[in-house]
């Protein structure tokens, strides 16, 4: 039995509002038909298309290598059933350079989401439910815990080698369980405690077997997580890894690395290691980090193509400009100089300089909604070292004082340019998991009732007007704020003064975000600073504001750590011991409803825990794309779990 995609969909009453449009995407079903009856060196073609006259099967730049002898056939790159792209506009033309940049080279997020989104299952465009996409089919078992996958016959790597379920096989037991490389295997690989297993049926089959049924498996998949599987080439990277080169140990040292691990690590870079095979639209040959610049080219093997049988992708090369700064990378648009970019530069407060260039850059805004649902989270240690820190930040009411403190109106009209609305850590409105009581509970802006609350807690202040803590010392902490975001800081400053107001000091910490991480992971701070993910259909699969779940539950690691069994860790109180047994009861649910209504559960007890204090809903967003640059949908969504705009398949942009 196929898989039932609307398993995996949510009701459409609130995603509809979501305006996706401009003509979906679709996958067409080859059902065994080839739409390769052409000349296998390319040079024939069908008439019509986006310039009225034949259209080639190929890029020229490959016929040509074609012609030379340089490269096989197009019949012999393609897999025998390749993905078939409907464009969102039009068919496409081959050629030219998609010009767009990443703030500075750890930026590589924007390089994942334009070319590296490739996975066993794709998110469709609207984010309703993952699609088959390296994977020809899907099957899931009734009870939701077996699931085989059938790869595309023939699909090669981008050095021609073929790409089979040994590849899949050698992502799973070689990688993701090996304990050296993976000390302990991913939550989403694990249900009743044990991770799953890898079958090979066959060169094109694998079979994931769970020993309960692993109801988010698909959608996990379909997120950046799961790119895990699809990107080790076995033929390539088995050389560096233990269990296959005996002297990997001397050629790690030959190669300068530590260990066998780091030199894995180094070999399996898609960004900055160019001899890696790939199976995306581009390949990097221009590694990030050896200059100014990241460049990809098109991919001779990619094994999509449009309805009309033409090889994807329409774009030659995406050049990633490496700035070091946002505002360079603002003028680089108004120049013209930017084809597609939505990340870093696409803030309110860009906007209006933006706007002010379009007719001089000649391109246009396309809305988009970000399931980021707060632009500022506040999250108190609530697993602190300090005893008298840890009893503080714990106390409900010390948190609902801090909330009540803050002007949030203030801040949307100093900070963020006038648009949001008062928000805490809840789902966006547009989400099915919306809950209006979680999302504005605590968000009036009323300085009596601050104090009434913080008096309720039991600190009263001390001659100085600081409030005291339970060890007789004033109330005092630092909050650590990744720069340079500079609206964070600007944001964490106005929230010193409401503090100070109430009898609470703070100073706000402007510090790397690589320390932060570290400070973090060592359970060494006081309070952070972050953004809202989990704001969309992402809430069910990122629930780190919602209750003590990954090392980005910022207000508790340690709690998230016992969840995880990692360290350092502390066993949670009841109330998130009790969210984590409904999450694993949820991810072992078959079915979206059961699903659904198991992670409403979860949501009330956030709501009556309050964890951490958020400030600002950000608006919906935008992206800048020329006017010649098409096939780009009319609205966009975009979240870490659904890495837009890779869901939208940029392989059939293409520029006129």
């Amino acid at each position: 039995m196929g898989i039932r995609y609307d398993d995996e969909s949510r009701r459409m009453s609130r995603r509809d509002l979501l305006a996706w449009g401009g003509g979906a995407l679709t996958a067409l079903s080859l059902s065994g038909c080839s739409l390769l009856s052409t000349d296998p060196t390319g040079k024939a073609g069908r008439s019509g298309g986006a310039g009225g006259g034949p259209r080639s099967k190929q890029a020229p730049d490959l016929a040509a290598q074609v012609k030379a002898g340089n490269l096989p056939p197009l019949g012999q790159r393609l897999p025998k059933k390749p993905r078939v792209i409907k464009p969102v506009e039009k068919l496409g033309t081959y050629g030219g350079d998609w010009r767009t940049a990443l703030l500075g080279p750890g930026d590589t997020a924007w390089a994942y989401r334009t070319v590296g989104y490739e996975q066993l299952v794709n998110w469709d465009p609207g984010w309703t439910k993952p699609i088959p996409n390296i994977a020809e089919s899907v099957e899931t078992d009734p009870t939701g815990a077996e699931f085989t996958f059938r790869l595309r016959a023939g699909m090669k790597w981008s050095d021609g080698k073929p790409f089979t379920a040994d590849d899949i096989v050698f992502a799973y037991d070689d990688v993701f369980m090996n304990k050296e490389l993976n000390p302990q295997p991913p939550t989403w690989l694990v249900t009743g405690g044990k991770p799953g297993r890898l079958e090979k049926i066959d060169d094109v089959t694998v079979k994931f077997v769970f020993s309960a049924p692993n109801g988010l498996f698909l959608a996990n998949i379909a997120q950046p997580a799961g790119e895990g599987l699809t990107n080790k080439p076995r033929h390539y990277l088995e050389q560096f890894h233990k269990k296959y080169n005996p002297e990997v140990a001397t050629l790690a040292k030959k190669r300068k690395f530590d260990n066998w691990i780091d030199l894995f690590g180094a070999m399996a870079d898609p960004w900055n290691h160019v001899g890696l095979p790939r199976i995306t639209g581009w390949v990097v040959k221009d590694a990030l980090g050896t200059g100014s610049r990241m460049v990809a080219e098109r991919n001779p093997y990619y094994w999509k193509v449009d309805t009309e049988g033409s090889q994807l992708p329409y774009i030659d090369r995406v050049v990633f400009n490496v700035i070091n700064n946002e505002e360079t990378m603002v003028l680089k648009a108004v120049n013209g100089e930017l084809d597609m970019q939505e990340r870093t530069i696409n803030t309110p407060q860009n906007k209006p300089v933006l706007a002010a260039g379009r007719d001089k850059g000649e391109f246009h805004f396309v809305p988009e909604t970000g399931s980021s649902m707060n632009n500022l989270i506040i999250a108190l240690n609530l697993a602190h070292k300090n005893a008298a820190l840890r009893e503080v930040f714990q106390n409900r009411d010390f948190r609902i004082g801090l909330s009540h403190a803050i002007d949030r109106k203030e801040m949307i009209s100093a900070v963020f340019q006038r648009q949001g609305q008062p928000w805490q850590a809840a789902p966006r409105p547009e989400s099915d998991y919306h809950d209006e009581e979680l999302a504005t509970q605590y968000t009036e802006y009323d300085v009596a009732l601050a104090n009434k609350h913080l008096d309720r807690a039991g600190y009263k202040r001390g001659a100085n007007g600081v409030r005291l803590g339970p060890d007789g010392k004033p109330i005092s902490f630092q909050v650590d704020v990744a720069v340079p975001s500079a609206l964070w800081t600007d944001g964490m400053e106005l929230v010193r003064k409401y503090w100070q107001e109430v009898g609470v000091n703070i100073r706000v910490n402007g510090i790397d975000r690589t320390l932060m991480y570290d400070r973090k992971t060592a359970n060494s701070q006081d309070a952070n600073v972050w953004g809202g993910d989990g704001g969309l259909a992402d809430a069910i699969l990122d629930p780190r504001w919602y209750f003590p779940f990954s090392g980005e539950s910022n207000y508790a690691i340690p709690w998230a750590n016992w969840f995880n069994n990692t360290t350092p860790k502390q066993k949670p109180p009841s109330a998130a011991l009790q969210q984590m047994e409904l999450y694993r009861k949820l991810m072992t649910t078959p079915d979206a409803d059961g699903r659904n209504e198991i992670f409403m559960q979860v949501l009330k007890i956030a709501r009556e825990q309050f964890y951490a204090i958020g400030t600002v809903l950000p608006p919906k967003g935008y992206a800048i794309v020329r006017n010649n640059f098409h096939n780009v949908p009319k609205s966009l969504l975009n979240g870490w779990m659904y890495p837009g705009p890779g869901p939208t398949m940029p392989e059939q942009y293409f520029i006129s």
